[in-house]
């Protein structure tokens, strides 16, 4: 899900704004992050949330845990934590419901769409 939103974030070209894909182990991209000392950073990943596949929701980072994000070995809100404390900058976390948790199940329809969507509403919003 990371993935492709990353990849659509990219391919916009806002002036300012980087796609990047941290993959199964997001915390790896720190590095890179750190780098761009960026004011705000937006993590998007699928994310069991009990809703309809495609559902998008901003998650509030407190409250992280109680969502299902991916197979990551350090969860995302950890990794939220500390961009915010070591380059004091704003992290949102959004999740896209998929249709399946399962591992090795490709992206559902609805997922795919939502992520579409949501590259097109961040460009609305950041370009």
């Amino acid at each position: 899900m990371g993935l492709r939103a990353a990849a659509l974030v990219a391919d916009l070209q806002l002036p300012g704004v980087l796609g990047l894909d941290g993959g199964a182990a997001p915390e790896n991209a720190t590095a890179e992050i750190r780098r761009l000392r960026p004011s705000a950073v937006i993590i998007v990943d699928a994310a069991d949330m009990g809703e309809a596949p495609g559902t998008i929701q901003l998650i509030d980072l407190a409250s992280a845990r109680g969502a299902s994000f991916g197979t990551h070995g350090l969860p995302l809100s950890v990794l939220a934590g500390y961009l915010q404390s070591e380059l004091a900058c704003s992290v949102l976390l959004i999740g896209i419901q998929p249709a399946s948790v399962e591992f090795g199940e490709k992206m559902s329809e609805a997922a795919a769409a939502a992520a579409e969507e949501l590259a097109a509403a961040l460009a609305a919003c950041l370009g």
